[in-house]
Protein backbone atom coordinates (compact mmCIF):
# COMPACT_ATOMS: atom_id res chain seq x y z
CA UNK A 1 0.00 0.00 0.00
CA UNK A 2 2.73 2.35 -0.80
CA UNK A 3 2.77 6.21 -1.60
CA UNK A 4 5.06 7.82 -3.32
CA UNK A 5 8.47 6.95 -1.95
CA UNK A 6 9.74 9.92 -4.08
CA UNK A 7 8.16 11.83 -1.89
CA UNK A 8 9.88 13.73 0.73
CA UNK A 9 8.14 15.35 3.64
CA UNK A 10 9.63 18.02 6.27
CA UNK A 11 11.01 16.50 9.38
CA UNK A 12 9.65 19.43 11.42
CA UNK A 13 5.69 19.28 10.56
CA UNK A 14 2.91 21.31 11.99
CA UNK A 15 0.20 18.57 14.19
CA UNK A 16 -2.85 20.30 12.49
CA UNK A 17 -1.50 19.81 8.55
CA UNK A 18 -4.32 17.08 8.17
CA UNK A 19 -6.90 19.31 9.49
CA UNK A 20 -6.75 20.87 5.27
CA UNK A 21 -9.38 20.51 3.37
CA UNK A 22 -9.69 18.27 -0.05
CA UNK A 23 -7.35 15.64 -0.86
CA UNK A 24 -4.34 14.73 1.35
CA UNK A 25 -1.24 12.35 0.56
CA UNK A 26 -1.87 10.30 3.25
CA UNK A 27 -3.31 6.56 1.75
CA UNK A 28 -6.31 5.00 4.32
CA UNK A 29 -6.61 1.39 4.29
CA UNK A 30 -10.67 -0.03 4.91
CA UNK A 31 -11.92 -3.27 5.94
CA UNK A 32 -13.04 -5.03 2.92
CA UNK A 33 -14.14 -8.32 3.09
CA UNK A 34 -12.80 -11.35 5.50
CA UNK A 35 -9.41 -12.71 4.46
CA UNK A 36 -9.58 -16.60 3.79
CA UNK A 37 -7.71 -18.70 2.16
CA UNK A 38 -6.91 -16.72 -0.82
CA UNK A 39 -4.68 -14.13 1.02
CA UNK A 40 -1.06 -14.27 0.02
CA UNK A 41 2.14 -12.11 1.32
CA UNK A 42 1.08 -9.69 -0.70
CA UNK A 43 -1.93 -8.53 0.51
CA UNK A 44 -2.42 -5.77 3.06
CA UNK A 45 -4.86 -6.99 5.65
CA UNK A 46 -5.32 -6.73 9.48
CA UNK A 47 -6.11 -9.67 12.03
CA UNK A 48 -5.53 -13.73 10.70
CA UNK A 49 -2.27 -15.32 10.70
CA UNK A 50 0.94 -14.45 9.45
CA UNK A 51 2.04 -15.20 5.83
CA UNK A 52 5.35 -14.70 5.07
CA UNK A 53 6.84 -13.67 2.13
CA UNK A 54 8.55 -17.35 1.43
CA UNK A 55 7.07 -20.22 3.43
CA UNK A 56 10.18 -22.06 3.63
CA UNK A 57 11.70 -18.27 4.97
CA UNK A 58 10.37 -17.52 8.31
CA UNK A 59 11.82 -14.65 10.98
CA UNK A 60 12.78 -16.23 14.10
CA UNK A 61 10.10 -16.44 16.31
CA UNK A 62 11.85 -14.08 18.51
CA UNK A 63 10.73 -11.18 16.74
CA UNK A 64 6.95 -11.74 17.55
CA UNK A 65 7.17 -12.82 21.14
CA UNK A 66 6.33 -10.24 23.76
CA UNK A 67 9.21 -8.72 25.69
CA UNK A 68 7.15 -8.77 28.57
CA UNK A 69 6.06 -12.02 29.01
CA UNK A 70 7.93 -13.44 26.22
CA UNK A 71 4.59 -15.50 24.87
CA UNK A 72 3.89 -15.21 21.70
CA UNK A 73 2.11 -12.28 20.46
CA UNK A 74 -1.04 -11.81 17.86
CA UNK A 75 -0.68 -10.38 14.59
CA UNK A 76 -3.00 -6.74 13.88
CA UNK A 77 -1.64 -5.82 10.73
CA UNK A 78 0.17 -7.51 7.59
CA UNK A 79 0.87 -4.65 5.30
CA UNK A 80 2.28 -5.46 1.63
CA UNK A 81 4.71 -1.46 1.53
CA UNK A 82 7.05 -2.53 -1.57
CA UNK A 83 8.80 1.05 -2.11
CA UNK A 84 9.53 2.65 -5.90
CA UNK A 85 12.83 1.69 -7.53
CA UNK A 86 13.83 -1.29 -5.97
CA UNK A 87 14.47 -4.54 -6.96
CA UNK A 88 12.89 -6.36 -3.64
CA UNK A 89 9.27 -7.27 -2.42
CA UNK A 90 8.48 -5.68 1.02
CA UNK A 91 6.14 -6.25 4.16
CA UNK A 92 5.55 -4.78 7.48
CA UNK A 93 4.53 -6.63 10.49
CA UNK A 94 2.92 -5.40 13.48
CA UNK A 95 2.15 -7.40 16.40
CA UNK A 96 0.69 -7.15 19.78
CA UNK A 97 0.39 -8.98 23.16
CA UNK A 98 -3.01 -10.13 24.39
CA UNK A 99 -2.64 -10.40 27.89
CA UNK A 100 -4.34 -7.50 30.10
CA UNK A 101 -0.89 -7.97 32.00
CA UNK A 102 1.55 -6.22 29.26
CA UNK A 103 -1.04 -3.35 28.65
CA UNK A 104 1.27 -0.30 28.11
CA UNK A 105 4.57 -2.27 29.24
CA UNK A 106 7.87 -1.86 26.30
CA UNK A 107 7.74 -4.16 24.14
CA UNK A 108 4.38 -5.53 24.19
CA UNK A 109 3.48 -3.84 20.68
CA UNK A 110 6.32 -4.63 18.33
CA UNK A 111 6.80 -4.59 14.01
CA UNK A 112 9.03 -5.97 11.90
CA UNK A 113 9.68 -5.57 8.00
CA UNK A 114 10.24 -8.67 5.48
CA UNK A 115 12.14 -7.97 2.24
CA UNK A 116 12.51 -10.47 -0.54
CA UNK A 117 14.67 -9.91 -3.67
CA UNK A 118 12.34 -9.96 -6.82
CA UNK A 119 14.09 -12.15 -9.16
CA UNK A 120 12.31 -10.96 -12.32
CA UNK A 121 12.77 -7.88 -11.52
CA UNK A 122 16.41 -7.88 -10.95
CA UNK A 123 16.91 -10.63 -14.35
CA UNK A 124 15.44 -7.92 -16.16
CA UNK A 125 17.31 -4.91 -14.85
CA UNK A 126 21.01 -7.67 -15.27
CA UNK A 127 19.85 -8.05 -18.67
CA UNK A 128 20.02 -4.24 -19.61
CA UNK A 129 23.53 -3.65 -16.84
CA UNK A 130 24.84 -6.43 -19.43
CA UNK A 131 23.92 -4.72 -22.38
CA UNK A 132 24.86 -1.73 -21.21
CA UNK A 133 27.98 -2.83 -19.61
CA UNK A 134 28.84 -4.26 -23.01
CA UNK A 135 28.27 -0.64 -24.96
CA UNK A 136 30.66 0.77 -22.53
CA UNK A 137 32.97 -1.91 -23.57
CA UNK A 138 32.76 -1.13 -26.96
CA UNK A 139 32.97 2.58 -26.24
CA UNK A 140 36.33 2.22 -24.23
CA UNK A 141 38.06 -0.20 -26.43
CA UNK A 142 37.32 2.34 -29.47
CA UNK A 143 38.56 5.44 -27.31
CA UNK A 144 41.35 3.07 -26.39
CA UNK A 145 42.31 2.12 -30.40
CA UNK A 146 42.05 6.20 -30.63
CA UNK A 147 44.35 6.92 -28.50
CA UNK A 148 46.94 4.14 -29.57
CA UNK A 149 46.41 5.92 -33.26
CA UNK A 150 46.96 9.60 -32.15
CA UNK A 151 49.89 8.34 -30.50
CA UNK A 152 51.80 6.62 -32.97
CA UNK A 153 50.69 9.54 -35.19
CA UNK A 154 52.43 11.67 -32.73
CA UNK A 155 55.40 9.92 -32.58
CA UNK A 156 55.45 9.52 -36.66
CA UNK A 157 55.40 13.67 -36.38
CA UNK A 158 58.77 14.17 -34.12
CA UNK A 159 60.58 11.09 -35.13
CA UNK A 160 59.27 9.86 -38.74
CA UNK A 161 58.05 7.01 -39.51
CA UNK A 162 61.32 4.42 -38.53
CA UNK A 163 60.11 3.43 -34.88
CA UNK A 164 57.07 1.74 -36.31
CA UNK A 165 53.35 2.35 -34.54
CA UNK A 166 53.43 3.46 -30.38
CA UNK A 167 57.17 3.50 -30.43
CA UNK A 168 57.85 6.89 -28.96
CA UNK A 169 60.44 6.41 -26.53
CA UNK A 170 58.65 9.33 -24.31
CA UNK A 171 55.77 8.39 -23.80
CA UNK A 172 54.55 4.72 -22.25
CA UNK A 173 52.50 2.24 -24.05
CA UNK A 174 49.03 3.48 -25.20
CA UNK A 175 46.20 1.46 -23.40
CA UNK A 176 44.90 -1.77 -24.68
CA UNK A 177 41.25 -2.51 -25.47
CA UNK A 178 41.96 -5.06 -22.69
CA UNK A 179 42.82 -3.02 -20.18
CA UNK A 180 40.53 -0.30 -20.85
CA UNK A 181 37.67 -3.05 -20.71
CA UNK A 182 39.01 -4.06 -17.64
CA UNK A 183 38.99 -0.79 -15.98
CA UNK A 184 34.96 -1.10 -15.88
CA UNK A 185 33.01 -3.91 -13.72
CA UNK A 186 31.92 -6.81 -15.94
CA UNK A 187 29.01 -8.79 -15.50
CA UNK A 188 28.78 -12.42 -16.62
CA UNK A 189 26.05 -13.75 -14.89
CA UNK A 190 22.72 -12.80 -13.52
CA UNK A 191 23.91 -13.72 -10.42
CA UNK A 192 27.08 -11.24 -10.14
CA UNK A 193 24.41 -8.81 -11.16
CA UNK A 194 22.35 -9.68 -8.19
CA UNK A 195 25.01 -9.28 -5.83
CA UNK A 196 25.62 -6.60 -7.40
CA UNK A 197 22.12 -5.35 -7.04
CA UNK A 198 22.30 -6.29 -3.47
CA UNK A 199 24.69 -3.99 -2.58
CA UNK A 200 23.44 -1.10 -4.41
CA UNK A 201 20.16 -1.06 -4.04
CA UNK A 202 19.61 -2.23 -0.28
CA UNK A 203 21.77 0.08 1.42
CA UNK A 204 23.89 -2.19 3.68
CA UNK A 205 25.98 -0.42 5.54
CA UNK A 206 25.72 -1.64 9.43
CA UNK A 207 26.87 -0.70 12.38
CA UNK A 208 29.83 -2.47 13.48
CA UNK A 209 28.40 -3.24 16.88
CA UNK A 210 24.75 -3.93 15.64
CA UNK A 211 24.61 -6.94 14.37
CA UNK A 212 24.05 -9.08 16.83
CA UNK A 213 22.51 -12.31 15.16
CA UNK A 214 19.92 -14.19 18.18
CA UNK A 215 19.74 -18.20 17.50
CA UNK A 216 16.98 -18.92 15.20
CA UNK A 217 13.87 -19.96 17.07
CA UNK A 218 10.99 -21.68 15.15
CA UNK A 219 7.46 -21.43 15.12
CA UNK A 220 4.93 -23.41 16.46
CA UNK A 221 2.22 -25.34 14.00
CA UNK A 222 -0.64 -23.14 13.21
CA UNK A 223 -2.76 -23.96 15.03
CA UNK A 224 -1.46 -23.24 18.19
CA UNK A 225 -1.40 -19.67 17.13
CA UNK A 226 -4.13 -16.83 18.37
CA UNK A 227 -5.21 -14.95 15.77
CA UNK A 228 -8.13 -11.96 15.64
CA UNK A 229 -10.56 -11.99 12.76
CA UNK A 230 -9.32 -11.09 9.16
CA UNK A 231 -10.07 -8.96 6.99
CA UNK A 232 -8.74 -7.50 3.65
CA UNK A 233 -7.81 -3.90 3.02
CA UNK A 234 -8.90 -1.45 0.22
CA UNK A 235 -6.61 1.88 0.32
CA UNK A 236 -7.89 4.65 -0.88
CA UNK A 237 -6.89 8.58 -0.99
CA UNK A 238 -7.22 10.76 2.20
CA UNK A 239 -10.24 13.26 1.49
CA UNK A 240 -10.68 15.62 4.40
CA UNK A 241 -13.85 18.19 4.59
CA UNK A 242 -12.77 22.00 5.14
CA UNK A 243 -12.24 22.20 8.87
CA UNK A 244 -12.54 26.06 8.32
CA UNK A 245 -16.15 25.32 8.16
CA UNK A 246 -17.06 23.37 11.34
CA UNK A 247 -16.94 23.55 14.88
CA UNK A 248 -13.36 21.47 15.46
CA UNK A 249 -14.01 21.23 19.34
CA UNK A 250 -17.98 19.22 19.03
CA UNK A 251 -16.17 16.58 18.31
CA UNK A 252 -12.93 15.89 20.49
CA UNK A 253 -14.16 13.49 23.19
CA UNK A 254 -15.49 10.87 19.87
CA UNK A 255 -12.64 8.25 20.85
CA UNK A 256 -13.76 7.77 24.45
CA UNK A 257 -16.00 5.40 24.04
CA UNK A 258 -14.68 3.70 21.30
CA UNK A 259 -11.04 2.38 21.29
CA UNK A 260 -11.27 -1.02 23.64
CA UNK A 261 -15.13 -1.83 23.03
CA UNK A 262 -16.21 -4.13 20.14
CA UNK A 263 -19.90 -3.41 20.58
CA UNK A 264 -19.01 0.63 19.48
CA UNK A 265 -19.81 1.46 16.00
CA UNK A 266 -18.35 3.79 13.27
CA UNK A 267 -20.97 6.07 13.79
CA UNK A 268 -20.09 6.53 17.91
CA UNK A 269 -17.24 9.02 15.68
CA UNK A 270 -19.47 11.29 14.71
CA UNK A 271 -20.79 12.22 17.93
CA UNK A 272 -20.69 15.57 19.08
CA UNK A 273 -19.91 16.41 22.60
CA UNK A 274 -20.59 19.79 24.26
CA UNK A 275 -17.59 20.06 26.08
CA UNK A 276 -14.00 20.01 25.11
CA UNK A 277 -11.68 22.35 27.46
CA UNK A 278 -10.43 19.23 28.49
CA UNK A 279 -9.03 17.74 25.72
CA UNK A 280 -5.29 19.28 24.09
CA UNK A 281 -5.65 20.32 20.39
CA UNK A 282 -3.81 17.19 19.24
CA UNK A 283 -6.31 15.14 20.02
CA UNK A 284 -9.33 17.57 18.96
CA UNK A 285 -7.33 17.38 15.60
CA UNK A 286 -7.23 13.35 15.99
CA UNK A 287 -10.49 13.05 16.30
CA UNK A 288 -11.53 15.68 13.92
CA UNK A 289 -9.69 14.29 11.16
CA UNK A 290 -10.99 10.40 12.43
CA UNK A 291 -14.13 11.64 12.21
CA UNK A 292 -14.33 12.60 8.18
CA UNK A 293 -13.35 8.59 7.33
CA UNK A 294 -14.51 6.80 10.28
CA UNK A 295 -13.76 3.40 9.10
CA UNK A 296 -10.06 3.67 8.69
CA UNK A 297 -7.93 1.02 10.27
CA UNK A 298 -4.60 2.36 8.68
CA UNK A 299 -3.17 5.34 7.84
CA UNK A 300 -0.02 5.16 5.41
CA UNK A 301 2.17 7.76 5.02
CA UNK A 302 5.94 7.04 4.51
CA UNK A 303 8.22 10.19 5.30
CA UNK A 304 4.83 12.31 6.06
CA UNK A 305 3.36 12.86 9.61
CA UNK A 306 1.57 10.83 12.14
CA UNK A 307 -1.49 11.92 13.18
CA UNK A 308 -1.12 12.00 17.17
CA UNK A 309 -3.77 10.84 19.78
CA UNK A 310 -2.19 13.10 21.91
CA UNK A 311 0.95 15.38 22.48
CA UNK A 312 0.92 14.65 26.24
CA UNK A 313 1.57 11.22 26.57
CA UNK A 314 5.38 9.31 26.26
CA UNK A 315 5.35 9.31 22.64
CA UNK A 316 3.83 12.96 21.85
CA UNK A 317 6.68 14.26 24.24
CA UNK A 318 8.92 12.22 22.50
CA UNK A 319 8.76 12.94 18.81
CA UNK A 320 7.05 16.65 19.80
CA UNK A 321 9.69 19.04 18.92
CA UNK A 322 9.73 21.46 22.13
CA UNK A 323 10.90 24.02 20.62
CA UNK A 324 8.42 23.88 17.14
CA UNK A 325 5.85 22.13 19.16
CA UNK A 326 5.70 20.55 15.72
CA UNK A 327 6.47 16.64 15.10
CA UNK A 328 10.30 16.08 13.81
CA UNK A 329 11.39 12.51 12.67
CA UNK A 330 14.69 12.75 13.24
CA UNK A 331 13.42 12.02 17.26
CA UNK A 332 12.62 8.70 16.35
CA UNK A 333 14.93 6.51 17.50
CA UNK A 334 17.51 5.81 15.11
CA UNK A 335 17.81 2.35 13.06
CA UNK A 336 19.97 0.08 15.32
CA UNK A 337 21.54 -2.18 12.80
CA UNK A 338 22.70 1.17 10.22
CA UNK A 339 22.35 4.21 12.31
CA UNK A 340 20.33 5.97 9.68
CA UNK A 341 17.46 7.97 10.81
CA UNK A 342 13.84 6.50 10.27
CA UNK A 343 10.75 8.00 9.07
CA UNK A 344 7.64 6.94 10.03
CA UNK A 345 5.93 5.00 7.84
CA UNK A 346 2.10 4.28 9.09
CA UNK A 347 -0.31 3.74 11.56
CA UNK A 348 -3.10 1.75 13.37
CA UNK A 349 -6.34 3.27 13.78
CA UNK A 350 -8.96 2.88 16.41
CA UNK A 351 -11.80 1.83 14.42
CA UNK A 352 -9.02 -1.74 13.89
CA UNK A 353 -10.09 -2.75 17.46
CA UNK A 354 -13.63 -3.48 16.64
CA UNK A 355 -13.02 -4.85 13.66
CA UNK A 356 -10.32 -7.07 14.80
CA UNK A 357 -12.35 -8.27 18.24
CA UNK A 358 -15.97 -8.44 16.98
CA UNK A 359 -17.75 -11.50 17.72
CA UNK A 360 -14.27 -12.75 19.56
CA UNK A 361 -16.39 -12.57 22.93
CA UNK A 362 -13.40 -10.20 24.32
CA UNK A 363 -15.34 -8.14 26.37
CA UNK A 364 -14.27 -3.68 27.30
CA UNK A 365 -12.26 -4.56 30.10
CA UNK A 366 -10.07 -7.15 28.39
CA UNK A 367 -9.84 -5.45 24.93
CA UNK A 368 -7.22 -3.58 23.32
CA UNK A 369 -6.94 0.07 24.92
CA UNK A 370 -4.84 1.57 22.46
CA UNK A 371 -5.63 5.25 20.32
CA UNK A 372 -3.28 4.74 17.49
CA UNK A 373 -0.45 2.33 16.85
CA UNK A 374 2.86 4.18 14.81
CA UNK A 375 5.14 2.42 12.94
CA UNK A 376 8.83 4.03 12.12
CA UNK A 377 10.86 2.50 9.59
CA UNK A 378 14.50 2.82 8.57
CA UNK A 379 14.99 5.64 6.07
CA UNK A 380 17.58 3.71 4.30
CA UNK A 381 15.19 0.44 4.78
CA UNK A 382 18.92 -1.20 5.05
CA UNK A 383 19.20 -4.99 4.39
CA UNK A 384 18.62 -7.07 7.24
CA UNK A 385 21.09 -8.76 9.35
CA UNK A 386 20.84 -11.69 7.40
CA UNK A 387 19.39 -12.51 3.76
CA UNK A 388 18.91 -16.62 3.79
CA UNK A 389 19.14 -19.00 0.42
CA UNK A 390 16.01 -17.42 -0.87
CA UNK A 391 16.69 -14.22 -0.76
CA UNK A 392 14.71 -13.20 2.69
CA UNK A 393 15.41 -11.36 6.01
CA UNK A 394 13.33 -9.59 8.15
CA UNK A 395 14.46 -6.67 10.94
CA UNK A 396 12.79 -5.02 13.23
CA UNK A 397 11.58 -1.55 13.51
CA UNK A 398 10.56 1.11 16.07
CA UNK A 399 6.78 1.36 17.21
CA UNK A 400 5.46 3.63 19.31
CA UNK A 401 2.02 3.36 21.14
CA UNK A 402 -0.43 5.71 22.45
CA UNK A 403 -2.72 4.19 24.76
CA UNK A 404 -6.05 5.44 25.79
CA UNK A 405 -5.51 8.10 28.83
CA UNK A 406 -6.63 6.20 32.19
CA UNK A 407 -9.77 7.50 34.06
Amino acid sequence: MSSDDDYESDSDMSLDSHSVGGKTSVLLGYPDEPAGDTASAFDTRIGGLPIWLNPSSPPTLGLAKCKACESVMTLLLQAYAALENTLYERVIYVYACKDVGCRRRPGSVRAFRGIMRDEDKMRVVADKQKKEEERRNRKAAEAAERSRRQQADLGNVLFGDGFGDGANPFGGPGPSPESSVRAGATVDEVEQVSESLERTNIVVTHRPDAVILAPFEPWPPAEELESYNSWFLYVESEYLTNKAEQNINQRVEILASTSGSSNDGPDEWSALPESSSKIDSVFQNFADTVSDNPEQVVRYERKGSPLFYSKADEIGRLLINRNTGHYDNSLIPHCELCGSVRVFELQLMPYAIQVLEEGSGIDILNGMEWGTIIVGTCKNDCVPSMIDKNGVGYQEEWVGVQWEETK
